[in-house]
């Protein structure tokens, strides 16, 4: 019969977790065939970290509450981090906001599942 001492359990574990850091991550959730973005770019991950939660729509104005903040048309994000500075909101669309920086203009999709009208 094959015993196993202490230390050589110990090695295999050391080395199952040394080949399990080097495995990549995959996401369990990813549709097949998908292709990543410009996740790598620096408006990549300032997209990634604005959240449009709320847009209110009315005859004389349009307010949206983006990153927790109520924001109208050429107003500028504030607080959120060198990443976010001179964010600025350029339109508000009953499902999405523009937004402008340093030349760069995207649009951020409300984030929201119930849509009330």
């Amino acid at each position: 019969m094959f015993k196993l001492s202490y230390a050589s359990v110990l090695c295999f574990l050391c080395l199952s977790l040394c080949v399990a850091a080097q495995t990549p991550v995959v996401d369990p959730t990813k549709p097949l065939g998908f292709v990543g973005g410009t996740t790598g770019s620096a408006l990549g991950g300032i997209q990634e970290t604005i959240k449009v939660t709320s847009i209110l729509i009315s005859s004389d104005r349009k307010v949206a509450i983006i990153n927790g903040q109520p924001l109208h048309e050429n107003q500028t994000l504030k607080g959120a981090g060198a990443a976010h500075l001179g964010v600025l909101v350029k339109k508000i669309d009953a499902d999405a906001v523009t937004l402008q920086q340093n030349g760069k203009v995207w649009r951020v999709a409300l984030n929201s599942t119930v849509i009330r009208k």
